[in-house]
């Protein structure tokens, strides 16, 4: 249950607030407006399959 809570969160580091975020398009020179698909395939997408795997597999 801990896993599935952990990989299911991972999604809410992509909001555009998020520290990291600021840094990471401060540091490549970049802005939301330009990034923001690569921002949503790396961290709500790629969450988001491994959250429904993880479902899919432990409900075998």
């Amino acid at each position: 249950m801990h896993r599935v809570a952990v990989i299911g969160s991972g999604t809410l580091d992509s909001l555009p607030h998020n520290g990291s975020v600021v840094s990471l398009l401060a540091v490549c020179g970049t802005t939301h407006k330009a990034s923001y698909l690569d921002i949503v395939m790396v961290s709500v997408v790629g969450p988001l399959v491994a959250l429904v795997a993880v479902v899919a597999f432990g409900s075998f």
